[in-house]
């Protein structure tokens, strides 16, 4: 395990399949960017069992992590897994080896966008993209803004239109956003930029 870690490129039996070969490069990206070495995780699946986005996943965080120890990018970039996760730190918690998983998840959406990999589902990075610009400009989460913008920018500008009426009369949905310390928050997202560069 420890020369897969350090860049050497083998190739592997698998049953009923062909050849693959293993390589490293993305889990030391994951590495470098999240400080998380996913090599440390021997697939226990308590990350699985205890998510609770995962009946809403394509794959489990446990494969997640088996993808990217295995060099599979496609895999793990291209299924919803990366952006239904919901960050709430279960999988990080219950990891025997101190994995910090949901940390190691939000990396690879950074590499996905980053790289500009699409996802199966193209409307998850931007439903990503559009909450990060909400969250940096309001200070917090305008949902009918959100749903309407996701609906606009992916073609069906009336999809929810009803639901979102209903909503609204039962006082569930605010038509008017609030604004959190918006100016607070900006220069927050200035900051992490500058961390960046």
């Amino acid at each position: 395990m420890r020369r897969q870690a350090e860049g050497a490129a083998e190739t592997m039996k698998v049953v009923k399949q062909e050849n693959i070969t293993l390589d490293s490069s993305f889990a030391q990206e994951i590495a470098k960017l999240s400080g998380e070495n996913v090599f440390l995780c021997y697939q226990c699946r308590k990350c699985a069992s205890g998510c609770p986005s995962r009946m809403f996943m394509d794959s489990t965080p446990t494969e997640l992590m088996r993808y990217a120890q295995l060099g599979m990018v496609d895999e793990a970039m291209k299924k919803n897994t990366i952006w239904y996760c919901v960050s709430c730190q279960t999988c990080s918690t219950r990891c025997p080896q101190d994995i910090d998983i949901a940390h190691v998840i939000d990396t690879m959406r950074i590499i996905g966008q980053q790289k500009k990999i699409k996802a199966e589902n193209n409307k998850l990075p931007l439903f990503n993209r559009l909450w990060m610009t909400m969250i940096k400009y309001m200070g917090r989460a305008y949902e009918a803004g959100l749903v309407a913008a996701l609906n606009v920018f992916s073609g069906k500008p009336t999809k929810d239109m009803v639901l979102g009426m209903k909503m609204m009369k039962k006082g569930k949905l605010k038509l008017w956003p609030s604004f959190r310390k918006p100016f607070a928050t900006m220069k927050m997202f200035s900051r992490a930029k500058k961390l960046k560069k």
